[in-house]
């Protein structure tokens, strides 16, 4: 089990490589961040909640998911430590969220209140840029996933899967995978073979 300060220091260094942040700023950020856990299969986020965390994942694994109106599940991406989670869509507007976010194992994070943080990027700039950069680094993340499904076939989207997450595959459903890569469980078991 880390220590606090472990913690604290892994969080740091996540946020340095994003923006530089003073010293004193991290301290009040991290001053406004609470420990919590995660059993596998609990949910940090479901479909209604408002969302108004902001959780970096200490140790653990996410999958953020849909499910349609006839009750299929889409897995949308997986989020493993030293990353930040949250659902930016109910956050950004403060509506209900659309989508589900679930621990695949169990999981420490630390939440911070998102408000509470956009009060600290009102009186820094140094957080405005973590802001911004985390949205591009999403954006980015999204398109990549998009043009990943409409310009790859099945086989070397899972080839692509692999490299980006090497040693997910044997962790996770593989009818989350199949999800993910925009392909039937049949096709998945194909391409593996």
């Amino acid at each position: 089990m880390m220590t606090e300060e472990k913690i604290y220091s892994q969080i740091k260094n996540k946020i340095s490589q994003i923006a530089s942040v003073p010293d004193e700023e991290m301290k009040k950020f991290l001053s406004l961040c609470k420990k919590a856990s995660y059993k596998k299969n609990e949910y940090f986020t479901e479909v209604g909640d408002k969302q108004v965390h902001v959780a970096y994942i200490i140790n653990g694994l996410f999958r953020l998911f849909y499910i349609d109106m006839e009750g299929k599940e889409y897995t949308k991406n997986f989020i493993s430590q030293d990353n930040f989670v949250m659902a930016y869509n109910s956050m950004l507007k403060g509506e209900p969220s659309n989508l589900y976010i679930q621990a695949l194992r169990d999981s420490e994070v630390f939440l911070i209140n998102y408000n509470e943080w956009q009060k600290l990027a009102e009186t820094q700039i140094c957080w405005q840029i973590v802001f911004r950069k985390m949205t591009e680094h999403e954006y980015l993340q999204k398109e990549k996933r998009e043009s990943d499904l409409l310009f790859f076939d099945a086989e070397t989207r899972y080839l692509n899967f692999k490299k980006e997450f090497p040693g997910l595959e044997k962790e996770i459903k593989q009818y989350h995978l199949a999800s993910f890569l925009g392909m039937s469980p049949e096709t998945l078991c194909r391409i593996k073979k």
